[in-house]
């Protein structure tokens, strides 16, 4: 799945299953993939390939 991929399925999630409207929606998918990224934080800085996707996932949202 691209980044792209994964921003629009979170989006879709929150858009169609609890609020139909597009700027909340966009907000609550940012805090999900938020919350995803707080929980890879990384002691060494060392940005994993699983970081970068969901900071690659974040961009596509705010494209929405």
């Amino acid at each position: 799945m691209t980044p792209k991929q994964k921003a629009f399925e979170l989006y879709f999630k929150f858009y169609r299953d609890i609020i139909a409207d597009n700027d909340k929606a966009k907000q609550c998918a940012v805090i999900a993939v938020d919350e995803a990224l707080k929980s890879r934080n990384n002691l060494y800085g060392v940005i994993s390939k699983k970081t970068k996707f969901y900071l690659e996932v974040k961009q596509e949202i705010e494209k929405l």
